[in-house]
């Protein structure tokens, strides 16, 4: 994950919305561009490190 992904991610939760989305941008240098790309590289390097945690098994026979 690249290190602005990695800051964006870092931000604190915020249950205001437009607050969480003025500080990605101001992060990013102002580049809103910059930031959705940062958030999507952020996205998939979770979802990669998700994967490799949970079993095979689990994922073939999902949440009962």
């Amino acid at each position: 994950m690249s290190r602005l992904a990695e800051t964006i991610t870092d931000l604190p939760l915020s249950d205001n919305l437009e607050a969480a989305i003025d500080d990605a941008i101001r992060v990013s240098g102002g580049d809103p561009r910059v930031a959705i790309g940062a958030l999507i590289a952020g996205q998939r390097s979770l979802m990669e490190a998700y994967a490799q945690r949970i079993s095979a098994g689990y994922v073939r026979r999902g949440a009962r």
